[in-house]
């Protein structure tokens, strides 16, 4: 190949990503939200969140563990947090802001997802601004009737809780929990199980007793125990 036919196959190359980030939909970016709190002891905590109702946003359970005092801020606005619906074992938990207004996330499907897929994820890891990233779908694990994403889209510390959305605009998961030693693989929870939350009752702010399915090895689903184990 000569070297136009090669300065050609780069700016191919460079036009067909510029194509695929154009088709990524930013604007569901204001569904998502940052959570920070103040534990009973006095102890700063964060975590992110997608907004679900007018009142309402959903995150890990894991994120709130510490009770006390939390909020919920979307750029210079906060809300007050006072009341809350909660499944430890799923990791999932649907907080209450009163007077809160932002963008309803549009909820997807875990079987519209397959393996490859793009998707996408926003959040607020290391308790900083606006956080994107974007990778595929790894794996679908199957448990408790429904599926676990693997994903290559990155998240850290701070980013849990966050949206995990198809190349639609859909929030098909929250990034919940990724594998020990920085193997690149990273875990979310399906967006289908927020409504089993949804008709769980309100309970008032306070620490939360009890262990996630992925961080108690008694209820280690098989992709996550070790040969042997």
């Amino acid at each position: 190949m000569n070297i136009l036919g090669r300065w050609m196959l780069l700016i191919s190359g460079w036009l067909l990503a510029d194509a695929a980030m154009a088709t990524v939909n930013h604007s569901v970016s204001a569904s998502v939200v940052q959570i920070r709190g103040v534990d009973t002891q006095g102890r700063m905590y964060f975590g992110s969140g997608v907004v679900t109702g007018p009142t309402t946003v959903v995150t890990n359970c894991h994120v709130v563990r510490g009770g006390g005092k939390i909020a919920i801020f979307r750029g210079p606005e906060s809300y007050v947090v006072h009341r809350e619906r909660i499944d430890v074992q799923r990791d999932l938990c649907l907080l209450e802001a009163p007077g809160m207004q932002a963008a309803k996330a549009r909820l997807g499907q875990i079987s519209s997802l397959k393996s490859g897929q793009p998707l996408y994820f926003y959040g607020y890891p290391r308790a900083l601004g606006m956080s994107f990233s974007e990778g595929t779908v790894k794996a679908l694990h199957p448990f408790r009737g429904s599926r676990i994403i693997e994903t290559s889209a990155f998240f850290t510390l701070g980013g849990s809780g966050g949206g995990l959305f198809d190349r639609k605009g859909r929030l098909v998961g929250l990034a919940t929990f990724l594998a020990p030693g920085h193997s690149g693989r990273y875990y979310a929870i399906p967006s289908e199980w927020i409504a089993s939350v949804e008709a769980r009752p309100l309970v008032e702010i306070g620490p939360l007793r009890g262990l996630s399915f992925w961080e108690d090895p008694a209820q280690f689903p098989a992709f996550l125990k070790r040969p042997g184990h």
